[in-house]
């Protein structure tokens, strides 16, 4: 029996997650002190996740030299991510809509709360030309060091094309080769104490905010739930069509799931998830630019999320829109989504960007203050939407663009 225990990491993350949330409920001053042990498992991976993703390109690009164009590798995957975004906002719009869980809401229950720590950075968020403007590195050693991953795949293909035009490529290749394998070693060591991890943010979110602060806002967790589930069946048909099972792709990830659930960051996951990818089927130069791309462009849980709470305050507290009112909202969360952090709790920064990027501040940004009792919790749905979204991104673009190798 312990030799089935240490062999699962399924099991270990689900013996931590109850053994987390018992902590916190029973003794929730000693479960809040628990986090630092999610925060230093997401620091570990987030050390090698710039570095992954580089080696990884440059290796996915170079030896794309006689395939087709990573350009329109690019082009396909964009125009992917911008359809399914609109499909997430969509169905997460329709369904808030017509559940209305905002209308007759007591908007006095967060009128103490301190959202300073949100507004601002918040604050800083632009428009699409500063967000071009950030995807180009500033320096060779700053993108590896940052966490701007558009960043790292820009810096990693012009490196490409430079190695690509040098007579030494094969001794280069070799030493990336031979990175790219440290680099999962590392990964590989970092994720033993993933269970460890799952305990400690567990234990720290059920003590610090209790089971109980689902309870006023139970049919909005509802309605985001239930938008994420309409969006995963559309995703399913999506994924019949290009001849595989998203239910597969997901027992095939499902530790990695676990993962991010406890921890509420896809960050925490992405290396792991590039070695599943390939072994799923997807080639490396297509899980390389692929996966990196869809964490910045692709989404749908935030965006789910985004426009579900803009319309739960903008319903709480009973303003009324027009049909131009809602076009300029879903566009204005459109642009917002791209760009968000896997990390936890940048959704409720998304989300006070988006209420402060509306025309007027239609919708009071104090209303965030209604939402910060289970953002937390919706934190967890977010980022295994995110995940699943970009895992099924992945298999569909590398199968259409002739990138894909049943194992």
């Amino acid at each position: 029996m312990f030799g089935f225990f240490r062999q699962h990491l399924i099991v270990q993350v689900s013996v931590a997650i109850i053994a987390g949330i018992g902590l916190g409920h029973f003794f929730p001053d000693i479960g809040m002190n628990m986090n630092f042990l999610s925060v230093i498992f997401i620091k570990l991976i987030r050390l090698v996740v710039c570095p992954l993703i580089f080696v990884a390109v440059v290796i996915g690009v170079c030896g794309h030299e006689h395939k087709k164009g990573i350009g329109s590798l690019a082009i396909r995957s964009i125009v992917y991510f911008e359809i399914m975004s609109m499909i997430a906002i969509a169905i997460g719009f329709l369904v808030t809509f017509w559940l209305a869980p905002g209308a007759g809401f007591n908007t006095n229950n967060g009128q103490q709360a301190d959202l300073s720590k949100y507004l601002h950075p918040g604050s800083q968020t632009s428009g699409f030309m500063d967000f071009f403007i950030g995807v180009v590195p500033d320096s060779i050693l700053g993108a590896l060091a940052g966490h701007n991953l558009l960043a790292v795949i820009v810096l990693a293909v012009l490196v490409s094309l430079a190695i690509l035009r040098i007579s030494r490529k094969a001794l280069v290749m070799e030493w990336m080769q031979a990175s790219n394998e440290i680099l999962f070693r590392l990964i590989e060591m970092v994720t033993l104490i993933s269970p460890l991890a799952a305990f400690g943010a567990m234990a720290s979110s059920i003590g610090r905010y209790g089971l109980s602060s689902l309870l006023p806002l139970l049919e909005l967790v509802s309605c985001i739930a239930l938008s994420i589930l309409v969006f995963w069946v559309f995703l399913a048909m999506v994924s019949r069509f290009y001849g595989f099972s998203l239910w597969t792709l997901i027992k095939h990830i499902k530790e990695e799931l676990l993962i991010a659930f406890s921890t509420s960051s896809s960050e925490s996951v992405f290396p792991q998830l590039m070695r599943k990818l390939e072994q799923f089927g997807c080639s490396k130069a297509a899980v390389s630019f692929v996966l990196p791309t869809g964490y910045s462009f692709n989404l749908d849980g935030t965006a789910i999320y985004v426009v579900a709470g803009a319309l739960f305050i903008q319903q709480a507290y009973g303003i009324e829109y027009q049909l131009m009112d809602y076009v300029v909202l879903l566009g204005v969360i459109l642009i917002t989504s791209k760009g968000a952090a896997g990390v936890s709790g940048a959704g409720f920064f998304t989300l006070a960007a988006t209420l402060m990027a509306l025309p007027e501040h239609v919708i009071p940004v104090a209303g965030l203050a209604l939402l910060l009792g289970i953002d937390r919790f919706m934190s967890d749905l977010r980022a295994i939407c995110n995940i699943i979204g970009n895992c099924a991104a992945t298999v569909i673009i590398s199968k259409s663009h002739g990138e894909f190798s049943a194992p």
